[in-house]
């Protein structure tokens, strides 16, 4: 019996499509994700619905689409750094969140919570303070 994906997990799955396609060129991007998740995909004894892998990938794709208006956001608030100096854990978690607080309109304060948790989780020892002041920029 598969339990619901809870919506960290859901944002961790988000993350970790994202992170993923920042290994590939623009045109293999949307393909690795579908075949990303239309693989069988588990996750501890979670299977994704079919719901859940569609969700899943398409706002992958939707931060995809929204990559350039994304990525200015970031970069407008960051001190001394370009978006290029940024980890690739710290840039897919703040794609992610920047994108839930321009497009999907979730609450700052949520966002920023969530994306500072999965860094903790995912990132360096520094990730969590780098992406709750780059985001705290952003939102102010």
């Amino acid at each position: 019996m598969s339990k619901k994906l809870s919506k960290r997990q859901f944002r961790i799955e988000v993350f970790k499509g994202v992170f993923q396609s920042d290994f590939y060129d623009d045109v293999q991007k949307k393909q690795q994700l579908d075949d990303l998740y239309n693989e069988e995909l588990k996750l501890d004894e979670v299977t994704f619905t079919e719901e859940e892998r569609e969700a899943i990938s398409s706002k992958c794709k939707n931060i995809l689409d929204n990559i350039a208006d994304i990525d200015a956001s970031i970069e407008k608030v960051l001190d001394k750094w370009t978006i290029n100096r940024i980890g690739k854990v710290e840039l897919a978690i703040l794609r992610v969140s920047v994108y839930e607080i321009k497009y999907d309109k979730i609450d700052a304060a949520i966002a920023i919570n969530e994306a500072v948790e999965i860094s903790k989780i995912y990132g360096g020892a520094k990730s969590g303070s780098f992406v709750n002041g780059v985001l705290a920029k952003l939102v102010d």
